[in-house]
């Protein structure tokens, strides 16, 4: 069984103890405002595909949902309480893309089908949990040894490996009937870790040989990290080489998907920081986000929250207000891709039991603040670890009637809807009021 949250659990802690300060040669934050003397030339248009993604959606790890015995009805209801319209399928592990009917059930695949909820197939861009069977050589490298030997990091820059990836996909296409494909984790390790710990890749031979033959010439020996660090025009290029790499990765998947199933639509996925600038978020993680919505023009761009966020344990539900400056940058480099975040919601919980839970009424309040901000769709690591922590919605009024639903607990509060279908209960103030999640968000029943 493969668990996302224990890299990114990993990765994140040793966050708390590596140098924030930025690196130098600093480079040019000229992308925070493209076309800011420009209208934009194109505008948003809501595709019938998309409409099947719009609002809130959830991840879904298939080896923890039938780890915990939850049977297709038992998800559909906890996933219609949640107002759930898409699923992210993950897949950790190797796969190949061919049929698995014990990867994917088809028991499930089909229960989603009948509720009209889309299903997307989440995977993973830049590394494989557990073994793989893939050629060593297409491994990053990192400057200091990756703890985890058990996640298996490959790079961008070896053209066989995108071509594996290729392939995957072309083969989950033509054995799945899908909505979406997307690819978590699409960048190169990791946020500022070139000053501190030294997760930092990929600095193999093979990528600076590839390297130093690009941009110096094909004569020249190869360069070490340290040279190219040290020299700010060569680190300016280094940078370019990196997001270089990860723009044709993002274009070859789309082309994949373009030509097996047109229709089905691409996510790519980028990264959230707060206080972190599109320069930095390039620097680090190699992820030009802006690029990647001009050039790709993927159907959905996703900001994933990066790890030194959820591992605040007094982060906000609302903290994507502070993803602002990102997301009006990519809105302005292409109005015509839909944007959509994720919080991981489970992993911080799950492994310090010191901090207190996400409990719906956070999760559900970031799902509804990021859809009043602007976003079209959202999602969240994760349904079954959630249900493991005791963290999902568990039930529903048996009263369905229709009723105001109040802002607040108070017959004075402003009223959200005059006549609204409660979808969950989330909890209860006394014998009379009632937090309840609704199709128009989270709010209060007053029960006589």
């Amino acid at each position: 069984m493969y668990r996302i949250f224990t890299k990114w659990l990993a990765c994140g802690f040793l966050f708390l103890f590596i140098s924030c300060t930025a690196s130098e040669p600093k480079p040019k934050d000229d992308q925070e405002k493209p076309g800011e003397n420009e209208p934009p030339t194109a505008t948003f248009e809501e595709t019938a595909q998309l409409k099947k993604i719009k609002g809130n959606s959830i991840q879904i790890d298939p080896n923890m949902l039938y780890e915990q015995g939850i049977s297709p009805a038992t998800l559909i209801a906890d996933l219609k309480m949640a107002n759930i319209k898409s699923v992210h399928f993950f897949v950790a592990g190797y796969w190949d893309g061919l049929r698995n009917d014990q990867l994917l059930k088809p028991d499930y695949l089909q229960a989603l089908k009948r509720e009209g909820i889309a299903i997307w197939i989440m995977l993973l861009g830049n590394c494989i949990y557990g073994s793989s069977g893939l050629p060593e050589d297409w491994q990053m490298e990192f400057l200091s040894p990756y703890p985890d030997q058990s996640i298996k990091f490959y790079s961008f820059h070896r053209p066989e490996f995108v071509e594996w990836q290729v392939k995957r996909v072309k083969n989950v296409l033509l054995h799945y009937d899908v909505d979406g494909i997307e690819f978590a984790e699409s960048y190169f390790p990791e946020w500022k870790t070139i000053n501190g710990n030294g997760f930092y890749g990929d600095v193999s031979a093979y990528a600076r040989k590839k390297f130093t033959e690009k941009y110096v010439g094909a004569s020249r020996s190869t360069l070490s990290f340290d040279y190219i660090r040290k020299d700010p025009t060569l680190y300016s290029k280094w940078m370019d080489f990196r997001a270089d790499a990860i723009l044709d990765f993002n274009r070859k998947i789309k082309a994949a998907i373009q030509e097996t199933k047109p229709n089905v639509l691409y996510a790519a996925w980028g990264m959230g920081v707060r206080k972190g600038t599109m320069a930095e978020i390039r620097e680090h993680f190699g992820l030009d986000m802006i690029q990647v919505v001009k050039e790709i023009q993927p159907d959905v761009l996703v900001l994933q929250t990066s790890a030194q966020d959820w591992l605040d344990p007094h982060l906000l539900p609302d903290y994507t207000k502070e993803y602002a400056p990102l997301a009006k940058a990519i809105q302005a480099a292409n109005p015509k891709v839909a944007l959509s975040v994720q919080a991981d919601i489970v992993s911080l919980g799950y492994s310090n039991p010191n901090v207190e839970k996400r409990y719906p009424e956070w999760w559900l309040r970031f799902f509804d603040h990021s859809l009043q901000s602007g976003y079209y769709t959202n999602t969240a690591y994760e349904y079954a670890f959630s249900k493991k922590e005791g963290i999902w919605i568990e039930r529903n009024l048996p009263d369905q009637t229709p009723r105001k639903l109040f802002k607040e607990a108070s017959l004075q509060a402003a009223v959200l809807a005059d006549a609204e279908v409660p979808l969950a209960v989330v909890k209860e103030q006394d014998n009379h009021w009632k937090m309840v999640y609704t199709a128009k968000g989270l709010g209060w029943f007053y029960l006589d």
